[in-house]
């Protein structure tokens, strides 16, 4: 499967903010600083998750299509 630039995207920016969580928690921040930033990295992995459906469900009414037409 290949994935959209945007899809990849997304992944980057969830790696950053896991990284980000990491260093929080390694620099010693304050729980509520961590918990704020781990928050937004669930809230990006969701948004993921929801693309990736997106995308195999496009991907799979193409190929629903082309049998149906014999391509």
């Amino acid at each position: 499967m290949e994935y959209p630039k945007s899809i990849q995207n997304r992944i980057k920016r969830v790696g950053g903010q896991v990284e980000g969580v990491k260093k929080m928690i390694v620099q010693g921040e304050s729980g509520d600083k961590v918990m704020t930033q781990l928050q937004a990295s669930i809230s990006s992995l969701e948004s993921l998750k929801t693309e990736l459906i997106k995308q195999q469900m496009k991907e799979s009414m193409v190929e629903d299509v082309k049998k149906s037409l014999g391509i």
